[in-house]
C-alpha cells in the first residue's frame, strides 16, 4: 500500500476509510423507549440532566497550570468537572462552618471590580 500523502487526520477517514483497513465499526442505533409501567433498574438508568450555566473567574496564572496539568494526566477528568468538584467541596465546608445552608440570595453579584 503506498503511503497516505496528507499530513494530520482527515476528516473524511471516518466515512471513506483508507484502503485496505477495516471501516469504522458502526454505532448501535438509539434505543427506543422502555413501555409504560416498566421501571429499569437504578444501576441502568441514566443520570438526569443538570441545567448548567457559565461562570467566569480570574484565577492565578500558576494555579490555572497546575489545574491544567492535573486534567491532562488525569483520564476522564475535565476542567469543568474539577472546577465543579472544587466549588461544591468548598461550599460544603463554609456551610458546615456555618451550620447551616446560606439563605438565597436577595440581588445578583454586582459585576466588575471591586470599589476601594
Amino acid at each position: 500500500m503506498a503511503p497516505r500523502k496528507t499530513i494530520g487526520d482527515n476528516p473524511l477517514d471516518a466515512v471513506i476509510p483508507a484502503l485496505g483497513l477495516p471501516a469504522p465499526a458502526p454505532k448501535a442505533p438509539p434505543r427506543s423507549p422502555e413501555p409504560r409501567g416498566t421501571s429499569r433498574p437504578a444501576a441502568l438508568a441514566e443520570p438526569a440532566r443538570v441545567a448548567k450555566e457559565r461562570l467566569t473567574v480570574h484565577l492565578p496564572v500558576d494555579l490555572i497550570d497546575r489545574v491544567k496539568n492535573a486534567v491532562y494526566w488525569t483520564p476522564g477528568l475535565t476542567l469543568a468537572g474539577l472546577a465543579e468538584d472544587a466549588l461544591r467541596r468548598a461550599v460544603d465546608r463554609l456551610e458546615k462552618d456555618r451550620g447551616e445552608p446560606y439563605p438565597h440570595r436577595r440581588s445578583e453579584l454586582k459585576g466588575g471590580r471591586p470599589m476601594k
